[in-house]
């Protein structure tokens, strides 16, 4: 898709692929030239925009994984720390005898 200057004048070119294999498309240099430089313009800018709005949404998919598993340690290390288990990967169950845990050493101000 471009102008192309053979000898004094420019002409446009519309590159396309079919089968695996470029094809060239002459369009010449008057109106229908000008409307189908315009069209592929337009088609070119709507398809830069797409490719950065996906970009936005995957950075912000990449944040809420984040902190999805940020969330889910939390969780589960306070689960843990209140004496639960998970027995065989399946529920969080209540210990019936508590592990044996140092206390946290008292913070002084």
């Amino acid at each position: 898709m471009a102008w192309q200057k053979r000898g004094s004048h420019f002409y446009y070119y519309r590159s396309t692929k079919h089968r695996g294999r470029v094809m060239t498309d002459y369009l010449g240099r008057g109106t229908r030239a000008q409307q189908a430089a315009l069209e592929d313009q337009e088609r070119h800018t709507a398809l830069a925009q797409e490719r950065n709005e996906q970009q936005t949404w995957e950075a912000l998919d990449t944040q809420i994984k984040t902190l999805s598993t940020l969330v889910t340690a939390l969780t589960n290390s306070t689960i843990v720390n209140a004496g639960y288990y998970k027995h065989n990967r399946s529920h969080w169950r209540k210990r019936r005898n508590p592990i044996d845990r140092p206390e946290p050493l008292p913070t002084t101000p």
